[in-house]
């Protein structure tokens, strides 16, 4: 080997000495990024917001960069670039083309991830304590989100929706009453995504009781006939208690069960959970009045 020659070598070993680690840190932290952040393809970068960006073998543009007031960020090799407005994905583009049009790299790989969003806040509403826009900075988990918002009511219900940035056309529903893994629930929430929570069910118990009215489902949890009953103030002397009315939403309309609350008081019935929107009719100790009018003229009377 000539001594040119082994000078040729040493400085090609020494540049892949050098870029191979770099390449591999790079590959590295791109890898558990995707891992561990929700898709920012589809969000908008806005004034304020930090950049990460990266140019696979270009170190000049390995760099965190924040957007100015104008919407526009200034690069090395590039110089001022307008990106406020664009998604994440156009920037991207816009950055790639810039480079192949100044010649600098034939295909550059470019990785942009928005860091921290100023301008786009996570929108909660519906029952929790203080609804409204949440400039929480980057990726959080629901509960935080919740939790910026007052925390959920009693009234609050047991799902949650949530529509995502850029995919408006697709909720996610996320179910709060302990049939998955904490984990599941509490998925990842980004800024521009809109949080709403449910309300709770709610049973309605009228007739023959001191206090009817709408009952609440509160807590997430579910509600008794019993509790229903004793809600609503208990019976009243003149109740027939061997002939309630439970009256339910069914697939094929509305369905009337009638149930004795004389043998669940005696223990020779057990009591049972009421669905939201169950309606519990207690009537006269002579049922045979409301026959003659049905129990939905029944209800109405009572109601009135």
């Amino acid at each position: 080997m000539t001594v040119a020659g082994y000078w040729m070598c040493a400085l090609v070993l020494g540049v892949m000495a050098t870029s191979y680690p770099l390449a591999l840190a790079q590959n590295a932290e791109n890898n558990t990024r995707s891992a561990t952040t929700p898709d920012q393809s589809a969000m908008t970068i806005g004034p304020g917001d930090l950049i990460d960006l990266s140019v696979y073998h270009v170190p000049e543009l390995i760099l965190k960069v924040r957007v100015d007031s104008n919407g526009v960020v200034s690069l090395p090799l590039i110089g001022d670039l307008r990106l406020a407005g664009m998604t994440v994905r156009d920037a991207q583009l816009l950055i790639a083309r810039e480079l192949v049009e100044r010649q600098m790299v034939m295909k550059p790989e470019v990785s942009l991830f928005v860091e921290e969003f100023a301008t786009q806040g996570i929108t909660v509403y519906g029952e929790v304590s203080t609804p409204g826009i949440y400039p929480l900075m980057g990726p959080h988990k629901l509960y935080d989100a919740i939790s910026a918002a007052g925390g959920l009511t009693l009234k609050a219900g047991r799902t949650v929706t949530i529509l995502h940035a850029g995919r408006r056309d697709r909720e996610e529903v996320i179910d709060l009453s302990g049939g998955g893994t904490l984990d599941q629930a509490n998925v990842a929430i980004s800024p521009g995504d809109t949080i709403i929570v449910s309300k709770t069910g709610v049973v309605y118990v009228l007739g023959e009781v001191y206090r009817p009215g709408a009952f609440l489902m509160e807590n997430n949890t579910s509600i008794s006939l019993m509790k229903a009953i004793a809600l609503a103030g208990s019976t009243t002397k003149l109740a027939s208690l061997k002939h309630a009315i439970i009256i339910r939403k069914s697939g094929g309309g509305m369905v009337e069960i009638e149930v004795s609350l004389e043998n669940i008081y005696h223990a020779k019935a057990a009591d049972f959970s009421l669905q939201p929107e169950d309606i519990v009719f207690v009537p006269l100790s002579n049922i045979k009045n409301y026959g003659a009018m049905g129990i939905q003229a029944a209800i109405q009377a009572a109601v009135y």
